[in-house]
């Protein structure tokens, strides 16, 4: 399943901070399975003039996240998880919710 995960940081990122989130990100790259098991990362977009991190993540499940998650939570980051869906799945749950009405 797909998950739209959103860091943001808590207060202002100071440069050790952020040097050892560059170095774990490197680490993410090269082998995203030791941080999420089962886990691959989709895409990463970090948008410029705002302090926020958006990925999408291929996992088993919301708790394969969940550790990554919580070590992020531990260095002073906060992530919104929200699973994905495709559009076509989306229109096809909202028609037959309109079909249940």
């Amino acid at each position: 399943m797909e998950f739209i995960l959103i860091h943001k940081p808590r207060g202002i990122i100071s440069a050790e901070v952020m040097a050892a989130t560059i170095e774990q990100a490197g680490k993410l790259m090269a082998k995203p399975d030791d941080f999420v098991p089962g886990g691959k990362l989709i895409a990463s977009y970090v948008p410029r003039g705002k302090s926020m991190i958006f990925c999408v993540w291929d996992a088993p499940g919301v708790e394969a996240l969940c550790p990554f998650v919580d070590q992020l939570e531990m260095v002073g980051w906060d992530t919104d998880i929200m699973p994905a869906e495709k559009t076509a799945v989306h229109i096809e749950k909202l028609a037959k919710a309109l079909k249940a009405k």
